[in-house]
């Protein structure tokens, strides 16, 4: 199942980016209009699968909707004359979409010269997953395009070697190892360390040092064991383009880890700092816990807290920013009832 959610993914995304951009209607057609537009005229029955396919696709929709009764009895009154499709021949069929699209895009990336590349690892429901979507420029009408490579389980530890291997796999599958210009991560210690072995920049550079202390020695011989060299691993066996770390995530860490550091300069800050987010703290966990505390927000508020996430900096801006608004909107009375409400200590010196 995961295989076709895959499948369903890079199909969406590469023919929504890529290759088939969807026609957009320019006018809202009336239902009426459509029932007597499929009764007088019959809709071909692939057409009818395309169209069934495509809802699947772009919707994220399960398979099994196609075995409902409800859609069934819309398709079926839209065009009597059709047949609704199988969920075996849906998935079927999606499979083999996918693969059509893998061949056309694989045609389309042998004419391109220069590519880059983006990958992220993340965990969801204790399943990890790498995703990896591809970029460059039509030499044509110089246009930026775009496509989805991956989005498939990563199993094991989140190792460099794997993350190194698991990439550089797809790279190769898509015939495009030597075209990658950079690829751009974010800032995790996993991946610098990838890039950092495998990568073409440090073995760059590690050919300029050797070179240098090369000119700098007299030749010596040395002798060794060629079993043992044999048996270590190189390296080699991976090869990775030049690394990029994402500003975005830099910025995230720049507002975030580095302007923790200012509570340690300031102890006046420091204290206010800590006291106000604090009173923050404890009010964002009761309203995220509990959905009495968030019923008690809205009655007292007239709106709803947003918690801070910390791998994304401006979360917190906007969490301090709806408090500000409620204070404003509502009054200082609003947010020292909540408060009260959640036993929060110290609230009216906030």
């Amino acid at each position: 199942m995961m295989k076709m959610f895959w499948l369903q993914r890079n199909f969406v995304a590469t023919r929504k980016r890529t290759l088939e951009p969807p026609e957009i209607p320019t006018k809202q057609a009336k239902i009426s209009d459509v029932i007597a537009l499929g009764a007088n005229k019959r809709v071909p029955q692939a057409k009818v699968d395309k169209l069934m396919i495509n809802l699947i696709c772009e919707g994220l929709h399960p398979f099994s909707l196609v075995e409902q009764p409800a859609f069934k009895e819309l398709l079926l009154t839209l065009n009597p004359q059709c047949k609704v499709i199988s969920r075996p021949t849906l998935q079927t069929r999606i499979d083999e979409a996918a693969n059509q699209l893998k061949k056309t895009l694989l045609s389309h990336l042998s004419k391109v010269r220069y590519v880059a590349t983006t990958t992220d690892f993340w965990t969801a429901h204790q399943q990890s997953y790498i995703g990896v979507t591809a970029h460059w420029i039509d030499e044509d009408t110089l246009e930026r395009r775009s496509a989805a490579f991956a989005c498939q389980r990563l199993k094991g530890s989140h190792t460099f070697d794997v993350l190194a291997g698991t990439l550089d796999d797809i790279h190769c599958q898509y015939r495009i190892r030597g075209k990658v210009v950079k690829t751009t991560t974010d800032s995790g210690s996993n991946f610098i360390k990838a890039f950092s072995v495998f990568g073409e920049q440090s073995q760059t550079e590690e050919a300029e040092s050797e070179s240098d202390q090369d000119s700098s020695e007299e030749p010596k011989a040395d002798y060794l064991d060629t079993f043992s060299i044999l048996e270590q691993e190189s390296g080699l066996e991976y090869q990775l383009p030049p690394h990029q770390r994402c500003a975005c995530h830099l910025l995230n860490l720049v507002t975030t880890t580095d302007a923790a550091l200012a509570e340690k300069n300031n102890d006046t800050y420091k204290r206010l700092s800590c006291a106000a987010f604090g009173k923050c703290q404890a009010m964002w966990n009761k309203s995220g816990r509990s959905y009495m505390a968030a019923e008690i927000v809205e009655d007292k508020c007239k709106l709803q807290l947003i918690r801070p996430n910390q791998t994304r900096w401006n979360s917190t801006y906007m969490a301090v920013e709806r408090i500000v608004r409620i204070i404003q909107e509502n009054g200082e009375d609003a947010i020292r009832n909540v408060c009260e409400e959640f036993k929060v200590k110290n609230a009216e010196s906030s």
